[in-house]
């Protein structure tokens, strides 16, 4: 019941380590980014979540979902090349509906981004410009559905595409698509859905390959939204066949998001955490959408 009354909020957290990116009590804290907990402020900062990090020219940059209020997300970026001083965050990519979930890559020289687009039913293709300051629309890779949490890995020379999908009551059911050009056309992979229900079938962080082998972090929302992450680990990954076994149950409690990279000598991870607050504004606004509902 406090749930439904309090708004659930994200944090940015960023941590450096020596250790296995799996050790989370070796991790270090070096940087959080909070949302607003005031009661009475205007147009709240509620929701900063879903980091990526990426390295371009000796430069650690972080991609982040901002959401003000109940307005839609925008992505945000801010960068570092010491772990110490970090730039003032700048919007890289706003859209007329909800944008998160900024998954980076490169590929052929280009520096892309897929972020999500759900509300407009499909899964966009977004190309950087030199300092990673704008990206601009480049292609739809996918269309038709809610896709939630996209990512690509390119293996054995294919770029597997993984994407979830909004199904009755909140469910989710993750597919695979796999295209031999990242410009080709996507085609559905026999073995999906490859996964479903609210503990296994929405990823929590891009598909990501560590010492040989390849990793899916996946959302545990079984209670709630952002209650835990686990990861599996991909044992199988071609165009007519996939398998996977989890590799730590309940890996992240209170977190729904992993990511990591290698940067001057030091693994980085990135993570989010869920939190709940209560602002007069926000849950006034609420109130009189939940009327105009009903009438």
């Amino acid at each position: 019941m406090l749930q439904k009354i309090m708004q659930q909020t994200f944090c940015i957290n960023l941590f450096e380590t020596d250790d296995h990116p799996f050790h989370v009590t070796n991790w270090k804290l070096i940087k959080n980014i909070l949302s607003d907990r005031s009661f009475i402020k205007r147009n709240p900062v509620l929701i900063v979540a879903d980091p990526f990090l990426f390295i371009q020219n000796d430069c650690l940059f972080l991609f982040y979902e901002n959401q003000i209020s109940s307005n839609s997300g925008t992505i945000e970026m801010i960068k570092t090349n010491d772990l110490i001083h970090w730039t003032e965050p700048i919007t890289v990519l706003k859209h007329r509906t909800h944008l998160s979930f900024p998954f980076i890559f490169k590929d052929a020289g280009n520096i892309f981004m897929i972020p999500e687009t759900y509300q407009e039913k499909n899964v966009q293709l977004c190309k950087a410009n030199q300092d990673l300051t704008e990206f601009c629309f480049e292609k739809e890779l996918l269309n038709g559905d809610e896709y939630v949490d996209s990512s690509i890995i390119l293996h054995d020379h294919i770029y597997y595409l993984f994407t979830s999908v909004i199904r009755e009551n909140d469910d989710y059911e993750l597919q695979l698509y796999f295209s031999k050009e990242l410009n080709g056309e996507f085609e559905k992979h026999p073995k999906s859905p490859i996964a479903k229900g609210h503990s296994v079938g929405r990823c929590g962080g891009a598909i990501f390959e560590y010492e040989n082998k390849i990793y899916r972090p996946a959302q545990i929302c079984k209670h709630y939204y952002g209650e835990s992450l686990s990861m599996y680990r991909i044992k199988m990954l071609t165009t007519n066949d996939y398998q996977e076994e989890i590799e730590i149950g309940r890996f992240l409690p209170k977190g729904h998001h992993f990511n990591m990279t290698k940067f001057n000598n030091k693994l980085i991870v990135a993570t989010d955490t869920v939190g709940f607050t209560f602002n007069f504004w926000e849950f006034c606004d609420q109130m009189v959408r939940i009327i105009k509902k009903m009438i």
